[in-house]
């Protein structure tokens, strides 16, 4: 947001959505990824996908570089004992691609854009990546791409509470800085935790 701001692109939809934003930090209960996407995509609308591509490879590099050193070296750890890194996300593609080519993974399931030529046309292209929806995604690009997936030694990395149905799917469910709700699942059910809880602070 900072660099579509700073371009220029629609300062007045912006400020809408930041506005919006804020109102939904009064309502903790509503996650983000629940009605993000499709405001983000409201927003996106008219505007051409080859304008937006260089601002979103801007923006996944600085994502890349606040990944948190605990989940950085998590992931080395996977990729080094040879697991194939997907990233599953509720994040639109248009920047969640980005993070995930930026990141090294070799898969990215996510929210995806409506295009109307080579412009956005202003909604999804099916439902949001959340929840149920995201095993229902992995299964069904599993399935593409002709692969069993052999759940029991797949780990699953998250923090969210909605984020359970592929927690629940995994042999090894990791959970990390995970929300309240998430946080008290994974202590009763001894799921793998990298990092304390959301809004505590962190360790040395």
């Amino acid at each position: 947001m900072r660099l579509l701001w700073r371009r220029g692109v629609r300062r007045g939809g912006i400020v809408r959505l930041l506005g919006r934003l804020l109102v939904s930090r009064l309502t903790p209960r509503t996650p983000l990824s629940s009605w993000w996407p499709q405001a983000f995509a409201r927003y996106l609308g008219g505007l051409e996908r080859e304008r937006l591509t260089p601002l979103a490879l801007a923006a996944a590099r600085q994502v890349a570089k606040e990944v948190r050193p605990a989940l950085r070296d998590a992931l080395a750890r996977e990729s080094l004992q040879g697991a194939e890194l997907w990233l599953v996300s509720a994040t639109v593609d248009l920047l969640a691609e980005a993070v995930a080519g930026e990141l090294g993974f070799s898969c990215c399931v996510c929210t995806r854009l409506a295009l109307d030529g080579p412009r956005y046309a202003g909604t999804l292209l099916g439902p949001i990546c959340r929840g149920k929806e995201k095993l229902l995604r992995v299964r069904h690009e599993l399935a593409q791409r002709g692969l069993t997936a052999e759940w029991a030694v797949c780990s699953y990395y998250a923090d969210g509470y909605e984020d359970l149905p592929l927690l629940e799917a995994v042999g090894r469910p990791v959970v990390v800085h995970p929300d309240a709700r998430l946080a008290e699942v994974a202590k009763e059910r001894g799921y793998t935790a990298v990092g304390p809880p959301r809004g505590q602070r962190l360790g040395r």
